[in-house]
């Protein structure tokens, strides 16, 4: 019991501190920090995805894209493959603001991390990959896990969000 209340407590204030940092760089409070990191990781990904991985429904992940298209960070543009639906890229300004936003992740998650010396650091990033392969099901549940993660930096993500969903 001690353990669950150790870890819980842990995520509960890793992801509190995460969500601090990325809404300080987002342009405005709520899921657009994470609809601009999912964009950056998935180019051309659906509204549809975007909503699974933000965890919105349809039509609030619309107003979403229309607030940050005004703001001019996320552009729409026909999909590739099926020239009916939208898929999603970022602009220049889109860019900017997710590499702000991954830069604030990685500073309140290193605050935690540097605590812990490089053998015991190796050890806990190993069991930290075995407990997200073990908490993710499918290209949904990668599309939440990783809403905020810095592809560019993953390069053996154990949840593996490019699994093709929704994007051109």
């Amino acid at each position: 019991m001690r353990d669950a209340n150790l870890v819980g407590a842990l995520a509960v204030a890793i992801g509190d501190a995460v969500t601090r940092a990325a809404e300080a760089a987002a342009p405005e409070p709520g899921p657009a920090a994470a609809a601009l990191m999912l964009v950056a990781h998935l180019p051309g990904m659906s509204i549809d995805a975007l909503r699974i991985g933000v965890g919105l429904s349809h039509p609030g992940a619309v107003r979403l894209v229309d607030r940050l298209a005004a703001r001019g960070m996320i552009e729409r543009r026909a999909s590739a493959e099926d020239g009916r639906r939208v898929a999603l890229h970022l602009t220049g300004a889109g860019e900017n603001a997710a590499t702000a936003i991954a830069e604030g992740r990685h500073k309140a998650v290193a605050k935690a991390l540097d605590r812990l010396p490089a053998a015991e650091r190796a050890a806990f990033i190993a069991a930290t990959e075995k407990m997200l392969a073990a908490l993710v099901a499918g290209p949904e549940d990668a599309l939440r896990v990783c809403r905020l993660c810095d592809e560019a930096v993953c390069t053996r993500c154990p949840v593996d969000i490019c699994l093709g969903i929704g994007g051109d």
